[in-house]
């Protein structure tokens, strides 16, 4: 899958269900974990994208994965991240929510992708939530839990993440945006 064909967000099993695998979901599973434990904490940065592409992520051109950084075991194909951007140290990236079945009539297991877009810092001990976007050029305050989608040229912080300041003026070199 290239960075521009995103999988689509559907309905998984409650963890009840997945305790029933295939002996190819298993060994899947299994090379999933190994690579996933190599990258967390491999010196090597151009080594740590190349184990997270073997699993599945879509990684764009100059990225920098930090060391630590934790991307969804089962579901690492639903993690697209753009080109030029940065997930540091210690950051999760969560693409599924598989609860017990007795919370499904308030609580809905579901996969969905995660979009780190062009340019985007992630801080160091960030959280992404399952079906957020970050925006083109958007930065994500150390320790923070995004739950929503993230506007371009806007930064977040918090827990959950709530948007402290948009700067678009200022990547566009102080000039305005005038729309006709």
């Amino acid at each position: 899958m290239n960075l521009h064909e995103q999988p689509k967000e559907r309905d998984i099993p409650y963890y009840e269900d997945t305790q029933k695998r295939t002996f190819i979901q298993k060994v899947r599973k299994i090379r999933n974990t190994l690579l996933m434990l190599a990258a967390y904490a491999c010196p090597s940065n151009r080594w740590r994208i190349r184990m997270h592409r073997w699993r599945g992520v879509s990684i764009g051109k100059h990225v920098y994965v930090g060391m630590f950084c934790f991307f969804d075991n089962l579901y690492p194909e639903y993690i697209v991240i753009e080109d030029n951007a940065s997930v540091n140290a210690g950051s999760m990236i969560l693409t599924h929510f598989n609860p017990m079945r007795r919370f499904e009539p308030i609580l809905k297991a579901r996969v969905a992708p995660v979009v780190i877009g062009e340019g985007t810092i992630v801080a160091i001990r960030s959280t992404i939530l399952p079906g957020v976007t970050t925006g083109k050029y958007s930065i994500v305050s150390a320790g923070s839990v995004v739950e929503k989608s993230v506007p371009e040229y806007t930064l977040v912080r918090g827990n959950p993440a709530k948007k402290m300041a948009d700067y678009e003026y200022l990547m566009n070199g102080g000039v305005k945006d005038e729309q006709v």
